[in-house]
């Protein structure tokens, strides 16, 4: 696999995990059975998504780093979400 593949494949687990980490929080929430099932539907479609661009970007092959650029991005999200909040609040003032 070339370089500008695993580059590529890095960054998008990285924006796949933000992204990911924004639809738990969004549907997370809410504590309905409703919201539970959807949730569950939402993970399970989300990991089809994201396997379906792995295939398509480097033929599926998912190297550890790739797990944890993912892990990155779903903690990245977390940060970024706690600054705005801390933003927004201060801005309030």
């Amino acid at each position: 696999m070339s370089l500008k593949t695993q580059i590529i494949t890095f960054l998008f687990s990285i924006f796949f995990g933000i992204i990911f980490s924004l639809l738990i929080d969004i549907f997370y929430n809410k504590k309905t059975l409703f919201y539970t099932i959807l949730l569950f539907f939402i993970i399970i479609i989300s990991s089809l998504i994201y396997f379906i661009c792995l295939l398509n970007l480097n033929n599926a092959i998912i190297h550890p780093y790739y797990i944890i650029a993912f892990i990155i991005g779903f903690l990245l999200e977390i940060v970024i979400k706690k600054a705005l909040k801390k933003i927004v609040l201060l801005f309030k003032k």
